[in-house]
């Protein structure tokens, strides 16, 4: 994507996606690549589900993580990451 092939890397993405749907890693650090294009609708889907999965260790994350600044005042990530934090601490006790 930073090579200015957004159109063949979007293509190896689905590709990735089909082959390891339930790659939480993976899908992270696509949306980063997203934000970096400034597509930030495909970041946040992508975002999403993982924040909808993972750990508190990876909300931890996307809350600091640099890659993510361009998101961070987005009314959707907000909610995301408060879902996510809301989920976890049920799931904790």
């Amino acid at each position: 994507m930073l090579l200015g092939e957004t159109e063949r890397a979007k293509e190896w993405i689905k590709r990735a996606l089909l082959i390891d749907p339930d790659n939480m890693n993976m899908r992270y650090n696509f949306a980063c690549g997203f934000v970096e294009l400034k597509d930030t609708e495909t970041a946040l889907n992508l975002l999403g589900a993982v924040l909808e999965k993972d750990t508190l260790e990876t909300v931890n994350w996307a809350k600091v993580d640099p890659d993510l600044d361009a998101l961070r005042d987005h009314p959707r990530f907000k909610a995301m990451i408060e879902g996510a934090e809301k989920r976890l601490a049920m799931a904790a006790g």
